[in-house]
């Protein structure tokens, strides 16, 4: 799995949530470090993106051993900036992006992406609502680096913008991958607090906590 780097995304202003999602605590730890879990299980190479430096400097201080990497200064706040960083600064072919926020995201899911990868310039969960999932998705970096600063470049900044440029994409259905995740909780993310403990208090029965 060293082909791939696994890029965690954590530079998101949250404004719904109400504080940076990154600390928020989820079973008595803090988001990052079980989005960096998930990541550690699936490569050796992973890097943190964060939108400036003062990101930097507080997630430093919670996670070590970890790169974290900033968006250039100036740039606007989008998932897709954030991406562009991940490909920038990746020292593999291909980059996971996975967001900051779904601490119950399916390990074997994950690994069957990044299986899927060589040959395509994405590989992409697709719900059967035509919904995808470009945050928990594997890229050819170099491919999707040239083409997502196109995009840019036109005054584009959606995730999906750049989907559309890259070559050879592959949607997966998430009904296929159902096999690996049968309640798909790999795509549960939280925008408020409130959520974050419905599903903290969720998980925690069904754990039998």
């Amino acid at each position: 799995m060293n082909e791939v780097t696994v890029a965690i995304l954590a530079g998101g202003t949250s404004k719904r949530f109400g504080s940076e999602k990154a600390f928020a605590e989820f079973h008595g730890k803090p988001l990052i470090s079980h989005m960096i879990d998930v990541a550690r299980k699936i490569s050796s190479e992973t890097i943190v993106v964060v939108s400036d430096k003062t990101q930097s400097n507080k997630l430093a201080e919670l996670i070590k051993g970890v790169r974290i990497v900033a968006d250039p200064p100036g740039s606007i706040k989008c998932a897709l900036v954030g991406a562009l960083t991940a490909f920038e600064f990746t020292s593999t072919p291909y980059v996971l992006l996975l967001p900051v926020d779904t601490p119950l995201a399916s390990i074997d899911l994950l690994r069957v992406l990044v299986e899927m990868s060589p040959g395509h310039g994405a590989i992409v969960p697709s719900w059967p609502s035509g919904y995808i999932e470009p945050l928990h998705s594997v890229y050819k970096a170099e491919h999707a680096y040239s083409h997502g600063l196109k995009v840019m470049e036109t005054g584009r900044h959606k995730m999906s913008d750049m989907l559309d440029a890259l070559q050879n994409v592959l949607f997966v259905s998430t009904e296929t991958l159902k096999q690996f995740d049968p309640d798909l909780t790999t795509f549960a993310n939280f925008n408020t607090l409130e959520e974050l403990k419905t599903a903290e208090r969720k998980s925690s029965i069904k754990r039998g906590h």
